[in-house]
């Protein structure tokens, strides 16, 4: 799945593990090496220990096209990356299969963060990574390609636009001029406002 997903990006991997100090890693290591060699040698891999990948994550995040690693590190690394958005709210997931739908692949999306029963009710969320995640069900399991680029350009216009949630909004004395304070149902509505008019404008 990630050197597929890399061919259709940066055709950029990195494999990150604990080689140095785990057996799983090494074996990790050289599975995935194995695999570049054999099915995808026009991919460029590289290898990266997770506590170097969680430093380099905030040093550089620009150096990484796509990250492949066993579920603990993506669960460090996804949260730790979320950060460089704002907010663990702006970040889907999807968990995606092998087995076809009609359109695509079977997945479950969700966004990276908890249901937060703390604050239920209250108008607090931020909706984005739940709005992000089915454009990426549209994407991958719908086949709906244009349909989620609507989605997430929508999401960036309305970010563009200065509307924000109480994650999102500047704190210690920082600028709030040209932006906008919203709740969840005010940063869902932001959004549906900036989608395409007419079906055919997305399908």
């Amino acid at each position: 799945m990630a050197f597929d997903l890399a061919r259709k990006r940066q055709n950029r991997i990195t494999s990150v593990e604990k080689a140095n100090v785990m057996q799983s890693g090494l074996f990790w290591r050289q599975v995935m090496t194995a695999l570049q060699q054999r099915e995808y040698p026009d991919v460029e891999l590289s290898h990266m220990y997770a506590d170097n990948c969680a430093m380099q994550l905030v040093r550089n995040p620009r150096q990484f096209d796509v990250i492949v690693t066993s579920n603990i590190f993506g669960d460090l690394l996804s949260d730790l990356a979320s950060m460089l958005t704002g907010s663990l709210g702006m970040l889907p997931s999807a968990s995606i299969g092998t087995r076809r739908t009609a359109h695509g692949l079977h997945g479950l999306y969700e966004p990276i963060h908890g249901s937060a029963p703390d604050i239920a009710g209250r108008d607090l969320a931020n909706p984005i990574g739940t709005i992000l995640s089915g454009a990426m069900l549209l994407r991958w399991s719908l086949g709906r390609a244009r349909a989620a680029d609507a989605v997430e350009a929508a999401v960036s216009r309305a970010l563009e636009d200065g509307f924000r949630t109480a994650d999102l909004w500047p704190v210690d004395g920082a600028a709030t001029e040209g932006l906008t304070r919203v709740g969840t149902v005010g940063m869902t509505r932001a959004i549906v406002d900036r989608l395409p008019v007419g079906g055919e404008a997305v399908r």
